[in-house]
């Protein structure tokens, strides 16, 4: 079931409180996955010198997309940036690094 955008609106703009769980993923430039067991507002950041790819059940592989491809879906977590995203329950969370290594932060805040 999809939330409603002022539903999840509402639960990225929530404050960190007890309930606020948090997940990690090391990460290479090989797809590397988790499973987000309850749904909620994320907060995604990592610790690495370069952009991470991401993308919500299905494969790194091939994102971001070659210039003459497509758009693709997913979004990318630039280096000491943190990208709001809501995601359902069940959902496989799929990571990389461009380059290097990185440990992928996964904070869920409930939706409120």
């Amino acid at each position: 079931m999809a939330y409603p955008v002022d539903s999840a609106l509402r639960g990225a703009e929530q404050p960190y409180d007890v309930r606020t769980a948090t997940r990690t993923l090391d990460l290479t430039t090989g797809d590397g996955s988790i499973t987000l067991v309850e749904a909620g507002a994320y907060e995604i950041m990592h610790d690495g010198a370069g952009f991470v790819a991401c993308v919500i059940g299905a494969t790194t592989v091939g994102f971001p997309p070659a210039t003459t491809v497509a758009e693709a879906a997913g979004f990318m977590v630039p280096p000491g940036g943190v990208v709001a995203v809501v995601i359902e329950a069940g959902a496989v969370l799929h990571a990389r690094t461009l380059a290097g290594t990185a440990t992928l932060y996964v904070v869920r805040k409930v939706l409120a």
